[in-house]
């Protein structure tokens, strides 16, 4: 086992984050030794202690705001985490064509990256402020900490990349944390899979789990809901592997309000609702709101929406001048306008009819893998926490043969699971095998065979004159293919690379990808694209490891036979070697 040591968690989400610690050296019992940063702050009257800050920051003259500081009037950025990622598409394109529109680019001049930076940067800053006040400002810092930090299941190689440049330039580096020894990476469905089996172990439901059961993890966020599903391993202790690859869409909490804001305008009419919207419904800004809309949907976000079990009524308090009307037939008297049960159905029938067909969908695949009898759905992230939500994915599973678990702390189990993952020191993992979501390989070439080849890929080696084939593949790890989250690495390239005297030894090599079913032949492929340029530096090889060679022509080169090591854990890992012995550096740039 390790030392005492501190585990930050980061959970960066689309529109809300939460950061967890733990300085311990004992992982038993962990989900009641994680401590969840909650007392972030907040200018809103109606909202107290949270358990995470909304992922929203702005620039206004008078210096940055950020979380719920911000005024429901102000304009701000929101659902950057999408931008990390592209294309992008539905809202979240729509708030980046807003923000575009609204000029709000061209005052801050920033790129999505520094925009999360900034805001990560506050972030940072009340961490500090939390670990100040539970250990003392000197001891914190003598530990050796570990950040984990959660991404995507459905990430891109580049958006993850960009994740961890945002939380560099936010400062989680060593200057704020002098005794950072390990940044590592795990998905937020790994991360709430790890919190839902430590919450689990010892439990009822955990002697019922068997080998070849299996679980959908449901992570039911603001923006977008994530699922993936698991297969138990092994019993005691309880380890799982992942059984399909994941899925998600833009369709979590906050298509809810979007979604009320639209039944506002239709129950008091175009007129009356442009008076305190001053536009239509479908026109209102997603990065911000009018002070009295703002202040109304903030109401119906904390009592109607989180409160809807599917029977209940509620009536909401109306801005001036709605305040004044009386009309009985839109429900509207005495300064209120009654919402029926009826009515927040409707609110709510976008994204539970999107997240029922992800469900749906997960629970097929599961099945069509032939490898795991799915026993549990297990419902995390803030919109899980929604009563009428919950009922409605429980009496979905239901009807497929399957139990729904909402685990305590929903809301909070990704970072607590972040946290939980970085704990495990011994090198032991309740995760023991990923499925790879995509083809990787690299371009090559091969000696030309003719009726295989194509002639226009064809060429003489200038160094030995034999016809070779560019253009070729070199897949290295299938789709789908179960990867191994203990091995070091998962695929190793074998090259040997010719240089003329004096020549520079670096090289540059594509890392290339494909999510066709079948692998393409050739890297111009149009189902083929680029991830990220390799650059190789082989200058601090030993020339010893150098063959001299002679060309057709009698000239001297020399070549070198190396692997460059290949490992797809959260995030992509590369490093060289010569003979079994790591040289020189393997320098990623993500396109």
């Amino acid at each position: 086992m390790l030392g005492n040591r501190l585990v930050i968690g980061l959970d960066y989400g689309t529109t809300y984050t939460g950061v967890s610690f733990c300085e311990t050296s004992n992982t038993a019992s962990i989900e009641n030794q994680i401590s969840v940063v909650q007392d972030w702050p907040s200018s809103h009257t109606m909202i107290g202690t949270k358990e995470k800050v909304p992922s929203e920051i702005a620039y206004p003259p008078t210096g940055i705001r950020w979380g719920s500081l911000i005024p429901p009037h102000m304009q701000r950025h929101m659902w950057t985490k999408l931008e990390l990622d592209s294309p992008q598409k539905g809202e979240a394109a729509k708030i980046r064509q807003e923000l575009s529109s609204a000029g709000v680019d061209a005052g801050s001049g920033k790129h999505p990256v520094d925009v999360v930076a900034d805001f990560l940067a506050e972030v940072k800053v009340h961490l500090i402020k939390n670990l100040n006040n539970q250990y003392g400002e000197g001891l914190w810092r003598t530990l050796p900490i570990t950040l984990v930090i959660t991404v995507p299941a459905v990430w891109s190689d580049a958006a993850k990349d960009r994740t961890l440049q945002a939380v560099r330039k936010a400062g989680f580096d060593v200057t704020e944390f002098p005794q950072l020894k390990r940044t590592i990476t795990t998905t937020e469905p790994e991360a709430a899979a790890i919190y839902t089996i430590k919450a689990l172990r010892g439990s009822v439901k955990d002697e019922q789990l068997a080998v070849g059961d299996g679980f959908v993890v449901c992570d039911m966020g603001g923006g977008t809901v994530d699922l993936i599903s698991y297969r138990v391993a092994s019993i005691e202790p309880t380890i799982v592997e992942e059984a399909t690859i994941g899925m998600g869409a833009q369709c979590g909490g906050s298509f809810v309000d979007r979604g009320f804001l639209q039944w506002l305008e239709n129950k008091v009419g175009v007129d009356d609702f442009v008076k305190v919207a001053n536009c239509r419904a479908k026109d209102l800004s997603r990065t911000s709101l009018p002070a009295k809309l703002g202040k109304m949907v903030q109401e119906f976000s904390l009592t109607a929406k989180s409160g809807f079990t599917g029977s209940e009524e509620y009536y909401l308090r109306l801005p001036a001048p709605l305040s004044a009307i009386d009309d009985e037939d839109r429900g509207m008297c005495d300064g209120e306008i009654q919402v029926t049960a009826s009515d927040l159905e409707e609110m709510f029938a976008f994204p539970l009819g999107q997240t029922c067909e992800l469900l749906v969908e997960q629970l097929q695949q599961a099945r069509d893998s032939g490898n795991a009898k799915v026993k549990y759905v297990f419902m995390v992230g803030g919109f899980s926490e929604s009563p009428y939500m919950y009922q409605k994915i429980k009496k979905l599973a239901a009807a497929h043969g399957i139990e729904s678990i909402r685990p305590a702390y929903a809301w909070s189990a990704i970072v607590r699971g972040a946290t939980a993952k970085g704990l495990e020191g011994d090198g032991r993992t309740p995760v023991k095998y990923r499925k790879c979501r995509r083809h990787y390989g690299t371009s090559c070439t091969q000696s030309f065979v003719s009726g295989k080849h194509r002639q226009n890929d064809s060429f003489d080696c200038p160094y030995t004159g034999e016809k070779r084939a560019d253009n070729q593949m070199n897949w290295l790890v299938t789709k789908g293919e179960d990867l191994a989250t203990g091995e070091s690495k998962h695929a190793s390239l074998e090259f040997y690379q010719n240089f003329w005297p004096r020549q520079n030894r670096k090289m540059k090599l594509r890392l290339l990808a494909s999510d066709a079913a079948m692998r393409p032949g050739r890297s111009k492929d149009k189902r083929v694209y680029n991830v990220a340029e390799l650059t190789i530096d082989l200058n601090s090889v030993p020339e010893s490891e150098f063959a001299a060679m002679r060309s057709p022509s009698g000239t001297t080169f020399y070549r070198l036979n190396f692997q460059v090591e290949f490992a797809v854990q959260s995030a992509l890992e590369f490093w060289l070697s010569v003979k079994g012995v790591k040289y020189g550096s393997v320098t990623a740039t993500y396109n």
